[in-house]
């Protein structure tokens, strides 16, 4: 099969711009006493006004957010803009640059995210009045480690965490490898050396038609997800070469292993493969895997038969992908309507619970909330009676929050690029580390690489 170019960012090359103006202390700086004294409702119930919020989140997404957020707060009028993600960079992006027009709240995937929380573009949420520490202090570890600045400061919420694992079909698991149980399955499978081991077998026994894995760019999200260190340190130098190296040799193995069913992540041919009897057993994905990549690929009218056919097993070591965070703009007028938006969305227990778990299936950051779901015994249709809340949960503790800096979104596309590369046989190991840094270096003049 013919590899894509770009790797995890397929889908987010398609509608992304590189942010290279507005990181650290480089971008507006806004600052006004006058706003800073703006009075906070603390009872947010009781909260009257208007806000906008910008995002490139889906209109249904966001339909349903307001709609359960004025059942609790019906004294605000929130106005959303909804655009695509390239074109939703670029005009926030302006917006705070010139201070017009400008959101009250904007949602921030983790890598835009960390553009901005160290600048003074957004407001400080450690202050007193908004309450966001006592909030913050009962999110997943990670998930408050990410929303804060440099210096310990707040500087958005998200409503979600998002620890990865091991999505597998369960029949498939059962032919090939003895057992569909999650537990079974994570020894058999706890390190990647095992991993490729038995994605041999798996390939013997099948005679070519089934691989275990999906994609070789599962090694992808699971080594630049858990590097345990930035790409790019507060010094400028790029992540080690150690690393980088282990993560390439890993992708070659494998690819020239026939591990990996080549089902080009992120394709519509990799989204309908989730409901193929035969292809792959296991996809490398978060949290929102379920309900944004395995069950779009079930047709509506065979859902029935879906039921009980996926598991979720944790992955050798815990790591986390992806998650979005609310952030208030530091120029907005309308600071007690804007904070009444993030406290509910991110820390209304009955709303995470019935109607961000319950109805859209994902999975909260704020640990009430999830002890909740897993007492109330949250499953889906297609995972049958498993608690993977729980499994959820238990990854989340333990993820390390990599710093999320500037140079994230790039350095996320360049590893993909070499992976390509790598998989198509037209690059080493060796050669995809010196790639990867000096297309980073090519961007990024001030980063020192060896």
């Amino acid at each position: 099969m013919k590899r894509r170019v770009t790797g995890f960012l397929a889908m987010v090359l398609a509608a992304t711009t590189v942010f290279t103006g507005c990181g650290g202390s480089g971008g507006q700086k806004t600052s006004s006493k006058k706003q800073d004294a703006q009075s906070i409702t603390q009872d947010v119930s009781k909260t009257k006004g208007s806000i906008d919020v910008w995002t490139n989140l889906s209109q249904d997404e966001m339909n349903f957010y307001v709609k359960e957020f004025n059942k609790i707060v019906p004294g605000v009028k929130v106005n959303v803009t909804v655009m695509p993600s390239k074109e939703y960079r670029t005009k926030l992006q302006n917006a705070f640059r010139t201070g017009t027009n400008a959101p009250d709240v904007a949602t921030f995937e983790i890598s835009d995210f960390g553009v901005y929380k160290d600048t003074d573009i957004l407001e400080n949420l450690s202050q007193e009045q908004y309450g966001a520490e006592e909030i913050s202090k009962k999110m997943i570890p990670y998930v408050d480690e990410l929303s804060r600045d440099k210096n310990g400061n707040i500087k958005g919420l998200s409503w979600q965490s998002t620890p990865g694992g091991f999505w597998y079909k369960k029949a498939l698991a059962k032919e090939y490898l003895g057992t569909d149980d999650p537990k079974e399955l994570y020894k058999m499978l706890s390190d990647w050396d095992k991993i490729v081991e038995v994605g041999k077998k798996v390939y013997e026994k099948s005679g070519g038609k089934v691989a275990l894995l999906d994609d070789v760019e599962s090694v992808l999200q699971f080594y630049a997800s858990y590097k345990g260190q930035p790409w790019v340190d507060d010094k400028g130098h790029i992540i080690s070469d150690d690393y980088m190296l282990k993560m390439f040799k890993m992708m070659q193995t494998v690819v020239k292993n026939k591990v990996d069913a080549e089902a080009d992540m992120w394709s519509a041919g990799w989204t309908s493969g989730m409901y193929a009897k035969d292809m792959f057993i296991l996809t490398c994905l978060p949290t929102w895997g379920l309900n944004f990549c395995i069950k779009p690929g079930i047709p509506a009218d065979e859902m029935d038969k879906a039921a009980n056919t996926w598991g979720y097993m944790q992955a050798p070591t815990p790591y986390q992908n992806g998650g979005t965070w609310y952030g208030m703009y530091s120029g907005s007028k309308n600071k007690d309507a804007a904070w009444a938006w993030i406290k509910t969305m991110t820390s209304n227990e009955d709303y995470l619970v019935n109607g961000l778990a319950g109805t859209w299936g994902d999975f909260p950051g704020y640990i009430p909330a999830i002890e909740r779901c897993i007492k109330e015994g949250h499953t889906d249709v297609v995972t049958g009676d498993q608690q993977y809340f729980s499994d959820f949960y238990e990854t989340a503790k333990n993820v390390k929050g990599d710093p999320m800096t500037k140079y994230d979104r790039q350095a996320w596309i360049s590893a993909g690029a070499q992976m390509d590369l790598i998989a198509t046989g037209q690059a080493t190991p060796e050669e995809a580390v010196k790639g990867f840094k000096e297309e980073m270096k090519n961007i990024y003049p001030e980063i020192n690489i060896d």
